[in-house]
């Protein structure tokens, strides 16, 4: 049994066909290419975006060739988007692993995102589906929008948790929604259950972000690859700094050295010894339980289960 397959259950055994798939457009290339492609499919995690489609297909009729594409399509979409923010962000590890533009160079990691969003975007086409490939555009859209405005939150250290929520929205929880919205529609699913399983996916992504940003604070760096606080440090504003920074009177010494950049250690430090973290986590499972709510609608079934049980695992996971 695979390592995705114990992570969200036994109803995820086809999620290995989605790896299988990138391997073999890896293959497809010449020798750069095919390394560099090689390299960020096989170092990209716990393959949730991948198990959502296919837990949330098996809610209407299974498709696993439709399935596969979808997963391997939006799957795509994501290791674009980070092979283009670990450039920007001149990163050179990222959860203990070298990025492309360490490994390579910054230049062949810019030409690999790109043609990334492009074998995506060739993806979403094979399904021959007007609401996919509209789906699909929406979705890149709204998740360049988000990184947009997280760039521009943290050259003016934005502190204002609308502008947190719609960051994560467009950056992450659309991604997830695009996952089980999309699995509804090439597995001929009602324009009811497609809304439904677009919102449970838009919730469990609020609530992935937001366990990943306490995490930021909370983990270890051997865990993360990185040191606790990392986002803080690079002038990224997330909801534990906001509920810390909402605590504090105007003018208090820790948004004077917010603002300056001046004693991180200890603003770090301050976030992690107050009860902020907490008060991030309760709202993180505020949106697994609304993930759970939107899936009311679904009789009882085997994947239904394991969606609700995928939900439990995104609030308690610890990288």
């Amino acid at each position: 049994m695979t390592e995705t397959v114990h992570l969200y259950g036994s109803e995820t055994e086809d999620v290995s066909l989605v790896g299988e798939r990138l391997r073999e457009i890896a293959r497809e290339h010449h020798a750069l290419l095919g390394e560099t492609l090689a390299y960020v499919f096989e170092t990209e995690g716990k393959r949730i975006r991948p198990a959502l489609v296919m837990l949330s297909g098996k809610l209407g009729t299974y498709d696993v060739d439709h399935l596969v594409t979808l997963a391997a399509s939006l799957e795509v979409v994501h290791s674009a988007t980070l092979v283009h923010d670990d450039t920007i962000d001149e990163a050179l590890t990222r959860r203990g692993l070298e990025t492309v533009s360490a490994i390579w160079d910054p230049k062949i990691a810019v030409l690999v995102g790109d043609f990334l969003f492009a074998q995506s975007a060739h993806l979403a086409a094979q399904l021959n589906s007007v609401r996919i490939v509209e789906l699909f555009s929406e979705t890149v859209m709204a998740m360049s929008s988000g990184e947009l405005r997280q760039y521009a939150s943290s050259q003016s250290l934005v502190i204002d948790e609308a502008d947190y929520f719609q960051r994560i929205t467009g950056k992450t929880a659309t991604l997830f929604a695009a996952c089980c919205e999309g699995a509804a529609i090439v597995t001929d699913q009602s324009e009811e259950r497609a809304a439904a399983l677009g919102a449970f996916g838009l919730n469990l992504g609020l609530a992935f972000q937001i366990v990943d940003d306490v995490l930021d604070f909370r983990g270890t760096e051997q865990k993360l690859g990185k040191p606790a606080g990392n986002d803080l440090r690079q002038g990224t504003i997330t909801l534990p700094a906001i509920l810390y920074a909402q605590s504090q009177p105007s003018g208090s010494a820790w948004l004077a050295d917010l603002k300056s950049g001046e004693n991180m250690e200890r603003l770090i430090r301050s976030v992690i010894e107050s009860d902020c973290l907490n008060s991030a986590m309760r709202r993180a499972h505020e949106y697994a339980d609304a993930a759970c709510l939107a899936l009311s609608l679904f009789p009882a079934s085997d994947a239904k289960n394991a969606l609700e049980q995928l939900a439990r695992r995104v609030t308690t996971r610890e990288y």
